[in-house]
C-alpha cells in the first residue's frame, strides 16, 4: 500500500489478466492490479500526424513499432488475435508467441483478407509472375492463403 502517485516502469506481466509488476523509481518491485496503473506517455510538443488509414482489429497483420510493452519485441510482426481490453491487442507473433501489447506499440500493416474482397498481388512468392495484377478473392485454400480470380 501507499504507492498512489508513485511512478515506475512495468517489468513484466504476472498473470493471464495482464496485471503488471512495476519497478518503482526507488527500485522496489511491486505487483499491481492493472486497473491501478496508468501509462505515462512521452508526448512530443508537436505531435506527429497519426496514420489512421487502417483500423486495428482482430485478424489485422501488424508490426511492433514501439517499446512501451516490455520484452524487446520492436520490429517483430504478427496478427491480432483478440483485444485484452477496449484498446490493447493480443498479438500472435510470427514465431508463435502470444503477447499483449499497448495499442501505441502496434502499427497495422494490412487488413484481414476476406472472400469477395478486391486485392492487388504485391509479392512474388507464388510462381507465375502475377505481381501487380488485380482480382477478387473467391475462397481460401487454407487458413490464410486466398484463391484469387484475376481480372
Amino acid at each position: 500500500g501507499g504507492h498512489l502517485g508513485k511512478k515506475g516502469e512495468i517489468t513484466r506481466f504476472i498473470d493471464a489478466s495482464n496485471n503488471p509488476e512495476v519497478k518503482l523509481e526507488g527500485g522496489q518491485l511491486v505487483s499491481f492490479y492493472k486497473d491501478d496503473v496508468k501509462a505515462l506517455l512521452d508526448v512530443p510538443a508537436s505531435p506527429l500526424p497519426v496514420q489512421e488509414s487502417l483500423a486495428l482489429k482482430v485478424g489485422s497483420k501488424v508490426e511492433i513499432v514501439g517499446s512501451l510493452t516490455p520484452g524487446g519485441h520492436m520490429g517483430k510482426k504478427g496478427e491480432v488475435t483478440r483485444f485484452v481490453d477496449a484498446d490493447n491487442p493480443e498479438v500472435k507473433l510470427d514465431g508463435g508467441q502470444l503477447v499483449s501489447f499497448y495499442k501505441a506499440d502496434v502499427k497495422v500493416l494490412s487488413e484481414p483478407l476476406a472472400v469477395g474482397q478486391r486485392v492487388e498481388i504485391t509479392g512474388s512468392m507464388t510462381p507465375g509472375g502475377h505481381n501487380g495484377k488485380q482480382g477478387k478473392i473467391t475462397q481460401f485454400v487454407d487458413a490464410e492463403n486466398p484463391e484469387v480470380q484475376l481480372d
